[in-house]
């Protein structure tokens, strides 16, 4: 079967009609382009040059294949290269899942990291639940999805962002509400705090245990409307507290208040494992707290297996 290189070949020699030229321009040994276009008549069974010792010019049939074996390089060429931008994450598109944990401040940030000086990327946005991260990343559905918490699994890798800061958020009603000066969470002891998933699940338990060190004993709501756009719409009906990322969508009954500690959300990037992510590359050289990929100790919180119903926000 004739082959890409021996078409190469052909074509130099023919544009030159010299086979030293022709070499020199491939980077080639004479004696190898020679050859190729030896093998290439060969598998043809058609002669398409002449040759004497001075002089080398195309038979008709040389002429009508360097018409068109132009057209081949020239796609051939023009696939490598669109496959080269692709891969190196300068063109094409990014199919980014987002945990409905992560706020729409941040999904703008990394869009735009995603999309920095390579506005020829499309970044196709889809929200996941933990439960979907594996399957989806395992199976090419995502290339790259970012996360409150990491599954336990080994076909995702994972490395931790920079953290996010949170904030307070209180039914307009709640005695808090008026405050101008940041909230202590000890302040918030004896209050009902708003989550997303049971006690036992990673990001539920984190703001647990932070809150406790504190000396902020909750108790814990679940929430009854669960995505991003209705994260805090349970808020006022369940007379509860919630701690969440700065920029959560709320209706004018809740109130956005500061805390007096930092209770940074921990983010990571997630991928399959074993591939090469260009996503995720260029999240962690512009948002990562480091260069290293998280390990599982270092990766928290982790999230235990668990059906959908079980799921964290994540």
């Amino acid at each position: 079967m004739a082959e890409l290189r021996q078409l190469r070949a052909f074509v130099a020699v023919a544009e030159e009609l010299n086979f030293t030229r022709a070499a020199g321009r491939l980077f080639l040994r004479q004696q190898a382009v020679s050859k190729s276009v030896q093998q290439l008549e060969s598998e043809l069974g058609v002669a398409l040059l002449e040759r004497t010792t001075r002089e080398v010019w195309l038979t008709s049939a040389g002429e009508e294949l360097l018409r068109r074996g132009r057209e081949v390089l020239a796609a051939a060429d023009a696939a490598f290269e669109a496959a080269q931008r692709v891969g190196r994450g300068t063109e094409g598109a990014i199919r980014l899942g987002v945990s409905p944990a992560v706020g729409p401040a941040e999904r703008e940030t990394l869009v735009r990291q995603l999309r920095d000086r390579t506005p020829e990327v499309t970044v196709n946005l889809r929200e996941v639940w933990p439960e979907q991260v594996v399957p989806l990343l395992r199976d090419r559905g995502l290339d790259v999805v970012v996360a409150r918490t990491a599954p336990a699994a080994p076909e995702v890798d994972s490395a931790a962002l920079a953290p996010t800061p949170s904030q307070l958020y209180v039914p307009d009603d709640h005695p808090l509400a008026a405050r101008s000066d940041p909230v202590a969470l000890a302040e918030l002891d004896g209050e009902r705090l708003l989550t997303w998933s049971r006690p036992g699940t990673p990001l539920t338990d984190l703001l647990l245990s932070r809150l406790a060190a504190r000396g902020a004993r909750v108790t814990p709501v679940e929430a009854r409307i669960l995505g991003t756009g209705a994260a805090l719409t349970s808020l006022v009906e369940l007379r509860a507290l919630a701690i969440g990322p700065a920029g959560w969508p709320h209706d004018r009954r809740v109130v956005e208040l500061a805390l007096a500690e930092d209770v940074a959300l921990p983010l990571l990037v997630l991928w399959p494992t074993g591939v090469r992510s260009v996503a995720a590359e260029r999240l962690r050289a512009a948002v990562g707290t480091d260069g290293r990929p998280a390990s599982r100790e270092r990766t928290a919180p982790r999230e235990p297996h668990a059906g959908p119903r079980g799921s964290a926000l994540g």
